[in-house]
Parts: structure tokens; C-alpha cells; sequence
């Protein structure tokens, strides 16, 4: 009977802490809705950037060389020759060459029938022109013939070069990792541990000013995160180290320890920038565990761009130096590697900089204000009672729980269907979907639709300049983007077929009606009605565009869209916030869809693409002073209660 009562109690007290964790919705979100959302998002990101990254290998043609004398010589050149697509080979050169990255492998024939490949073991293109080269030679003769002459591979890379370049394959990723998780719970501690611990009064009383406080704070958090990333990054590369020789104990990785070093170095930084984005989140926090619920999104949003950096085929050059965490492993792997770019280099240091000091006056004004003393039962809120004759908005926490639902539901149900049949997937999605979701939440919430979508009559003035931003914007759009991050070719055609069969089975205005006009109906329905409306509760005007804009572009999955779709989602967003209606915003979407569709159909995109940079920098300025009329004339309609 004892052990019974006693099991009953375990039970009882099972289903109680079970009862609160279910109870609480953002337990609930961080648990379940969270991680169906953020992983497979990760697991899209990885596998574009990978397979993108094995296309532009193929693509790239090696450059290779082959000296000697002799007949095999002659015949291996001209099988060379045969595979323009593999390899471009040049009249002659050396091993010299190749170690200085001029050559991306070369032939050596030699006395006895022998022949040598030279390679850099410690670069990519190199490996890659030894394997095409090796596969050359070994088909050189059908199955069962001897050969006529032998071969081997011989590396010209330095042994601390093949050590940065092994290095380079884990460190640089680990670097963010290792420091983002070091700064995590400090950052909570400082912030939410001392409000739960009672102690955040006492320290506000004292005679030191706010920002001094909260700078003391992020540099103790900084310090701390730094050495938990120093010790786990020296740890895990000495276990490697030690691992590898008990595999193999005749071999030895040679490691450059002033690499090594120069790549730790972007541990202080990374430091800064994770400690000052992650008190400024955790000052908002009433307690730990919200707290735990505040960071853990910033956590896997800053491990993404890393994870692009460490397994994609990047430069640290242009756009990708000032994009934070992918300049760090970016930045970490060219220094490994001994062949840094300085310019990116300061852009990527800058950057890093600059983007901490810029969360660090986030968290100065979170510090100064009176919300962060007693920041209230429910936290801020712009508009959480209903007025009469208004219909009341949707609150944040339901417009991110629509889009985390919309994108689970695109990513199990939607995409698969799409693949099997586009036409029928699109209706689904969009209107079964996307508006569907919107239907579904208006029945929730006992609204009317208008009201959900803020469905108004906007004055003649915002239609026009709705129309204008669609007719133009696109243009503006497209050529930032390519200037800024190139949308490959093969996407380009592949978007070019769904639009246009090459069958003729769908007429013009069936493409319209399906890439265009429902598009723009039931994805402004979702994105520019409850999202946007939503987040506009708790953010700015402008921080709700940008991230009704963002979240817009990352949910059209395809990395190299996901800029331009951005772009194009912030000024749709624009523009229903200052019409304070979604029609116009609707007559955006259409028009600048139905563009694209024009210029696929009588391909007139292929002949702008051939336009030079000064064509092509008039087109921009014409294009962005079209967009910024357009947006001008939305602004001065008059408009109606705001979104």
C-alpha cells in the first residue's frame, strides 16, 4: 500500500509539471513549433548551399598543365583537350606554379614510364583537378589492357598548409558555435537571473550611470563567452589532434599554430557582437525561463549564416564580408588557410564591430527606459483593447504563430505536392493554404475578413502609386540583387519553365491567373494582413516592414530568391502600411508579377541580361526613382487608420 500511495504521488506530481509546461504557449513554441520551423529551414539552407557549392565545382574547368616528353604525353593532352568542360589546359608550367595557385594541377611524364600529378593538397580546386585528372589517365585504356605507363599523386602543399586546410574544415564553424553557446546563459544571468534574484533593483539605486552598468555587463559577458569558446575550441582541436594519431599512429597532422591562433583571434569580436545582441534580448525578459524562450530563436538564426560560411563555396568579398557570423567563418577559414584577403578582412572586423555596437545602443535603450524596471504582467503592447467601431489587431505571438504554422505546412505538405503536380500544388498552397490560414484565424478570433485583412477603398492617389512600385520595383529589385548576390542561371530557366510550359498546354492568361493574380491575393492576404498587422504591435513601423519583408523572402525557401523576394516583400509591406489598406498592395504583387511574366514570354529578360554595367546602372536609377514615386504618391493619398 505504501509503494502504491507512493507511485500515486510520483503520478500526480508527473501530471502537474507536465499540466504547467503544456499551459505555458511559449514552452509550447520553443518546444514544438519552434524546431519544426527552424530545422527544416537549416536543412533547406544546407542542402542549397551544398549543392550549389558541388555545381560550381563542376562547372569550374581546372586548370592544368602536362610537361614531358613522349607519346603518352601527346595522347593524355589531347584527351585533355577532348573535355573542355573539366579541364582548360594551358602550354606549359610547373610545380612552382602549382603550389603558388597558378595552376590547379599538372602531368609530369618522367623517365620508365612514369608519370606524376602534382597537386595542392591544402586547396579545394587543387584536390578536385587531381581527381579529374587521375580519372583521365585511368581511362585511358579499356578494361584488361596493361597500362603503358604508372602514375602517382604528389602534393606540393606545405605540412602546415594541409594542416589549415583539415583545420579550416571544422574550426571556422566551431568558433561561432563554441562563443554563441559561452555568451548564452551569462547573458541570461545578467539580465533576467538578477531581476528573478531580486537584486536588480539594488544595483539600478546605485550611483553609476545606466550605460556604464549595461557596458560593464556586456564586457563581462564578452570576456566570459570568449574563454568558454577559447577552451572548447583548443579542447576539441587537441582531442582531433589526438584522435587522428591513435587511427593512424605513423602519420602526424601537422598543425599552424600561428593560423591557428590568427583564427582564435575572431573569437573576441564574435564575442562582442553575441553578448551585446543577447543582453539587449534578455532585458526584455521578466524571468529565466522567458528568457531561455527570448534567445533561443537568436541562438539558431546567427547558427544559420554560419553554417552557410563553413560549407559553402564563398569569398570573403563583397556582400558576404559585412553579413555577420558568415563573415566570421568565412574570415576564420581564410586565415586557416594563409590566403586572406585584407580588404575583407577589415570588412568583416568592421562589420562584426559595428553590428555589436549597434545591439549594445539597442540594449542602452532598453536599460534607460521605465519598462525595463518594471516591465509589467504581459509586457508592451500598442493596441490590446478593443475600441469601439475598431476591430482589434492581431498580436505579435499569433502573426509569428501563422507564419511558423504556413511554413510546417509548405515544407511537409505544400513543396511535395508542388513537385508532383505545379499547377494543382500552387492552387492548393496558395488558396487552400495561405488564404485559407487567413480564413481560419478570422473564424478564430470572431472577425469579419475585411476586418482581418484591413480590406479598405484606398483613395485613386495610393492605387496609382501602388501600380507604379509594381511596374518598376521589379527592375530595381532584380538588378541589386545582381549585383549583390547573382541568382544562378539554372534557377532562372527552371522558374522560366514553370512560368512559361514549353508545351504551350497553358495559355497567357492562365499563367497570369496562376503566377500572378493568386499570388498576390492570397499571399498579401496572409503576409500583409495578420503578419504585418501583428508585428506592428510590438515594433516600429519600419522594423515591422523589415521583418514582414524577411520573413517573406526566407519563405520562398530558395536561397538565391530569398534577397530579391526580401526586397520585394519590404516594399509591398511599404506600401500597405501607408495605405493603411491591403488593396493596393494586392495591385502591387500583380503588376510586378505580371511583369516578370511578360518578360519570360517574349524572353526579353535574356536581352536585358546582356545589357552592360552602365546600361544597366541607368535601367536601376530609372527603375528606383519610378519605385520611390510610386511609394511618394502612396504616402501623400489619404489614407485610412493605419495597419
Amino acid at each position: 500500500m505504501d509503494l502504491a500511495r507512493r507511485l500515486s504521488h510520483v503520478l500526480l506530481t508527473l501530471g502537474k509539471e507536465l499540466r504547467e509546461c503544456l499551459r505555458d504557449r511559449r514552452t509550447l513554441a520553443v518546444m514544438i513549433l519552434f524546431p519544426l520551423v527552424v530545422y527544416p529551414l537549416l536543412s533547406l539552407l544546407v542542402a542549397q548551399v551544398a549543392v550549389s557549392r558541388d555545381k560550381t565545382r563542376q562547372e569550374r574547368p581546372s586548370l592544368v598543365a602536362v610537361t614531358g616528353t613522349g607519346g603518352a604525353r601527346d595522347d593524355l593532352a589531347a584527351r585533355i583537350r577532348d573535355r573542355p568542360k573539366l579541364f582548360t589546359l594551358v602550354g606549359g608550367g610547373s610545380r612552382a606554379d602549382v603550389a603558388a595557385g597558378r595552376l590547379d594541377g599538372l602531368v609530369h611524364f618522367g623517365q620508365a614510364r612514369r608519370a606524376e600529378i602534382v597537386y595542392d593538397a591544402g586547396r579545394e580546386e587543387s584536390r578536385e583537378a587531381a581527381e579529374r585528372l587521375s580519372d583521365v589517365i585511368a581511362s585511358a585504356l579499356p578494361e584488361g589492357c596493361a597500362p603503358l605507363f604508372s602514375f602517382e599523386k604528389r602534393s606540393v602543399a606545405p605540412e602546415a598548409g594541409l594542416g589549415g586546410y583539415l583545420l579550416s574544415k571544422a574550426l571556422p564553424l566551431l568558433v561561432v558555435l563554441m562563443v554563441l553557446l559561452g555568451a548564452f546563459y551569462p547573458a541570461i544571468d545578467v539580465t533576467a537571473g538578477e531581476r528573478e534574484r531580486g537584486t536588480l533593483e539594488t544595483i539600478l539605486s546605485s550611483p553609476i550611470r545606466r550605460f556604464d552598468l549595461l557596458l560593464g555587463k556586456v564586457l563581462a559577458v564578452t570576456v566570459l563567452a570568449a574563454l568558454t569558446g577559447l577552451l572548447n575550441l583548443a579542447s576539441m582541436s587537441l582531442t582531433l589532434i589526438q584522435v587522428m594519431r591513435l587511427a593512424d599512429p605513423g602519420s602526424t597532422l601537422p598543425v599552424p599554430w600561428t593560423r591557428a591562433a590568427a583564427a582564435a583571434g575572431m573569437v573576441l569580436p564574435s564575442a562582442f557582437l553575441f553578448a551585446s545582441v543577447f543582453v539587449a534580448v534578455g532585458a526584455l525578459a521578466r524571468g529565466f525561463k522567458e528568457a531561455q524562450h527570448l534567445l533561443t530563436p537568436v541562438y539558431f538564426l546567427s547558427i544559420a549564416p554560419a553554417i552557410v560560411g563553413a560549407i559553402g563555396e564563398y569569398r570573403l568579398a563583397g556582400l558576404a564580408a559585412w553579413i555577420p557570423c558568415l563573415n566570421v567563418t568565412l574570415l576564420a577559414r581564410e586565415l586557416l588557410l594563409g590566403h586572406t584577403p585584407w580588404s575583407g578582412a577589415l570588412a568583416a572586423l568592421a562589420s562584426t564591430v559595428t553590428c555589436g555596437c549597434a545591439a549594445l545602443a539597442v540594449a542602452a535603450h532598453i536599460y534607460s527606459s521605465e519598462r525595463f524596471v518594471d516591465p509589467g504582467p504581459r509586457g508592451r503592447s500598442l493596441d490590446t483593447g478593443r475600441t469601439v467601431g475598431i476591430p482589434k489587431p492581431p498580436t505579435a505571438g499569433q502573426a509569428l504563430f501563422l507564419y511558423a504554422l504556413a511554413f510546417v505546412l509548405l515544407y511537409f505538405v505544400w513543396l511535395p505536392l508542388q513537385r508532383r503536380n505545379l499547377v494543382l500544388g500552387l492552387l492548393v498552397s496558395e488558396w487552400g493554404g495561405l488564404f485559407g490560414l487567413v480564413v481560419l484565424f478570422a473564424l478564430f478570433t470572431r472577425q469579419s475578413l475585411p476586418e482581418v485583412l484591413r480590406i479598405g477603398r484606398p483613395p485613386p492617389r495610393c492605387l496609382a502609386g501602388a501600380a507604379l512600385v509594381g511596374l518598376s520595383a521589379w527592375a530595381a529589385v532584380a538588378i541589386l540583387s545582381e549585383w549583390l548576390s547573382p541568382v544562378p542561371k539554372e534557377v532562372i530557366e527552371q522558374l522560366r519553365r514553370s512560368l512559361i510550359p514549353s508545351d504551350g498546354s497553358r495559355s497567357l492568361l492562365g499563367t497570369l491567373a496562376l503566377v500572378a493574380l493568386t499570388p498576390a491575393i492570397c499571399e498579401e492576404a496572409l503576409f500583409r494582413g495578420p503578419i504585418l498587422r501583428g508585428l506592428r504591435t510590438r515594433a516600429s513601423p519600419a522594423a515591422a516592414v523589415v521583418l514582414t519583408g524577411l520573413l517573406f523572402g526566407v519563405f520562398h525557401v530558395e536561397l538565391s530568391r530569398i534577397l530579391p523576394t526580401a526586397l520585394l516583400g519590404v516594399l509591398l509591406s511599404l506600401v500597405a502600411l501607408e495605405s493603411g489598406s491591403i488593396v493596393p498592395a494586392m495591385l502591387a504583387h500583380f503588376l510586378n508579377n505580371a511583369s516578370l511574366v511578360g518578360l519570360a514570354t517574349f524572353r526579353i529578360d535574356e536581352r536585358v541580361a546582356g545589357f552592360g554595367t552602365i546600361a544597366s546602372a541607368l535601367i536601376f536609377v530609372a527603375a528606383a526613382l519610378l519605385t520611390a514615386l510610386g511609394l511618394l504618391l502612396v504616402h501623400s493619398g489619404d489614407r485610412h487608420a493605419r495597419l
